[in-house]
């Protein structure tokens, strides 16, 4: 009698859930102290539109490398240690208002630090969830379970945002910094006995296991023929293709929605709108709680249209064309700035469409090589980022200038109409890109960047 497969990859991606939770929480405390430190250090908008991005400088020029080395090392080691070192550092940000640091720049000094160490430390997170996700789950259940694991970053948000902006207005906003910093350094601990690829694992029994590979997952053909050297030459081919620089670009014009939520959203709601740092704490679920059910829509919509016949062309592109699109109501706010409700309800709207475009990691591993996806992951992760260096400066210096939120809003909403007309014409046919040793006459290599995509792929 055939044993009944395990679901270990359950457990697997409720680690997944934890973490992006956690790694969210220690993205966004900063946003919900944001006023607070102004306030005690006397910083300029421009100065604390720095100080937000300071983190994803560093978050991304750490991508490249950090990439090639997963690709070479592995999850396990790498992804924990990690944890446990971003997590040092986010509790040290509570010190930098100890009376060691005597003037307000040696304090603003330090934070810009910790951020940075941060930054670098948080670089394997993505591109380790995705080598993950592609190990552990067939192809019908991938974009599902990237889905799950990306709602935690706005399910943490949600709940964890009122919390910290209660405990920044007890206990003042180095405690925020000691909590979030200590839950990390648990949970990396229990990640580094924990966690063990499929080949390791000592709870999916071989029926599981079977079930991964004939979907594509861990052991399957297209891992086989990722397990050959990681060179150069094929990255540069990759990156060459019309389809990556439009996964690009509209990976910059999601994530420049999504960071301002994590940077300057509860400032906006202090001062753009006028409420106390309790009240934003309670206004700022709604959006979160709403791009929670975007993003778990959109993976969900996408691998039903897929397991239902439909191209997966069609699957993916859908909802993050559709998302991009709605996204740019975010601007219909600037009518409304004398009604917080109303204001709340459309950046709700608006970040819920942005969630349910979130499938550029999908995307990702359903057309990069599997032995390339740490790298070439990388560099996504490095346009995804550009947007946390670029969109908090950009809308610091709108601030310092106009006084004035409203330039903010239509910068964001401008960006993400950019990222629709990328997908619009860049992205073709979804599909595994061949590399040059692998061609023949198939039908899934990928057009280089300088020829014309066929219409037959859109």
């Amino acid at each position: 009698m055939m044993n009944k497969p395990t679901r270990s990859r359950l457990t697997i991606l409720m680690m997944l859930f934890v973490v992006t939770a956690i790694n969210y929480m220690d993205r966004a405390n900063l946003s919900v102290a944001g006023s607070h430190i102004q306030g005690e250090f006397s910083l300029s908008p421009t100065q604390l539109g720095l100080l937000f991005s300071m983190f994803t400088w560093f978050y991304a020029m750490s991508q490249i490398p950090v990439g090639y080395i997963l690709d070479r090392v592995g999850s396990r080691v790498l992804y924990g240690s990690a944890i446990v070192l971003w997590s040092v550092f986010t509790f040290a940000m509570g010190f930098s208002s100890h009376h060691l640091f005597a003037t307000s720049a040696a304090s603003f000094a330090m934070l810009l630090v910790c951020r940075a160490l941060i930054g670098i430390a948080e670089a394997p997170s993505f591109p380790s969830n995705t080598k993950i996700i592609a190990n552990w789950f067939p192809d019908h259940e991938r974009a599902r379970a990237t889905a799950f694991y990306a709602s935690a970053q706005y399910i943490g948000l949600a709940l964890l945002t009122p919390v910290l902006s209660w405990i920044v207005a007890t206990w003042g906003w180095e405690a925020s910094f000691y909590l979030s910093g200590g839950i990390g350094i648990f949970f990396g601990i229990y990640w580094l006995i924990a966690y063990r690829d499929p080949q390791h694992s000592q709870s999916a029994n071989q029926a599981e296991l079977d079930y991964i590979r004939e979907g594509g997952g861990y052991g399957s053909d297209s891992q086989q023929s990722g397990n050959g050297e990681v060179n150069w030459k094929n990255v540069k081919y990759v990156l060459r293709q019309r389809i990556i620089w439009g996964l690009f670009i509209a990976q910059f014009a999601a994530s420049s929605t999504l960071y301002f939520f994590l940077t300057w959203f509860i400032v906006y709601l202090e001062k753009g709108l006028g409420l106390t740092i309790a009240k934003a704490g309670i206004g700022a679920m709604f959006p979160y709680l709403m791009a929670m059910a975007g993003v778990l829509c959109g993976g969900t919509l996408s691998d039903m249209l897929l397991k239902r016949g439909a191209s997966r062309t069609f699957a993916r592109k859908l909802p993050v064309m559709s998302g991009l699109l709605v996204t740019t109501s975010i601007a219909l706010v600037n009518f409304f700035q004398h009604s917080p409700t109303i204001a709340i309800a459309i950046l709700s709207i608006a970040f819920f469409a942005n969630a349910f475009s979130n499938l550029g990691w999908v995307v990702c591993s359903d057309v990069v090589p599997r032995q390339l996806i740490g790298t070439v992951g990388g560099f996504l992760n490095i346009f995804g980022n550009l947007s946390g260096i670029v969109s908090p400066i950009v809308i610091g210096v709108i601030l310092q200038r106009t006084q004035n939120f409203q330039y903010a809003m239509w910068y964001i909403a401008a960006v993400a109409l950019a990222g629709f007309l990328a997908y619009t014409f860049l992205v073709g046919k979804i599909a595994v890109i061949r590399l040059p040793d692998e061609q023949g006459t198939g039908k899934n290599s990928q057009q280089p960047f300088d020829n014309p995509c066929k219409a037959g792929d859109y």
